[in-house]
């Protein structure tokens, strides 16, 4: 974990409320998909070219590893210049635009940078406990979050690092991109040939 100013923002969470009903959300819907499955359904696809839940939970999880560094430098910077703000967060046209792009279903069909796809080679178990360590790690990113103020404080994109979008675009960026991976491994889940605990058709 990088370095982080720990002091208490002046204010109170309510304007992070939104995003914090957003990533209960996406954690309930991930547990009612994941909990409780076996590897093998885990690591299930539908066909050679579709991702399994292990592929969906790692890429996910690389996704927001590779946000938190630069959420916390973000954060850092926001309480160092003592940029808070209780306005609540609406952004702006291009980051509305870019949140609904990602929203499910699937309208605009993105190929995932390399750094960002799954590692075939990664155990299921573990791509599932780094996506929920994500989820949690993302949760307190928030928590230092809260009070600044979302429209102003930058934060770099890891993907194209020429670009900075605000603090509460890039998390209404990661929720909406965790909301349509969702929405594929609940496609995944409803497929007929979706394996039963005990590795059948």
């Amino acid at each position: 974990m990088t370095g982080i100013a720990l002091v208490p923002p002046p204010r109170s969470l309510t304007t992070m409320q939104p995003f914090f009903r957003e990533l209960a959300v996406n954690r309930e819907t991930a547990l009612a998909l994941m909990d409780g499955l076996t590897d093998s359904q885990l690591a299930w696809r539908p066909t050679p070219a579709h991702w399994s839940l292990a592929d969906i939970c790692g890429h996910l999880a690389t996704a927001a590893e590779l946000y938190l560094t630069e959420l916390d430098t973000a954060i850092s910077r926001g309480h160092t210049d003592a940029a808070y703000s209780d306005r609540p967060f609406t952004g702006t046209m291009l980051s509305r635009l870019i949140v609904w792009s990602m929203e499910p279903p699937v309208r605009v069909r993105m190929r995932s940078p390399k750094d960002m796809r799954p590692d075939p080679g990664e155990l299921p178990v573990h791509a599932r406990q780094r996506y929920r360590t994500a989820q949690r790690n993302l949760a307190v990113r928030m928590e230092r979050a809260a009070g600044l103020d979302l429209a102003h404080v930058r934060v770099r994109l890891p993907e194209i690092r020429q670009i900075r979008l605000s603090l509460g675009g890039v998390l209404a960026l990661l929720l909406a991109h965790e909301r349509r991976h969702l929405w594929q491994a609940t496609v995944v889940r409803q497929a007929s040939a979706f394996p039963d605990a005990i590795g059948g058709p």
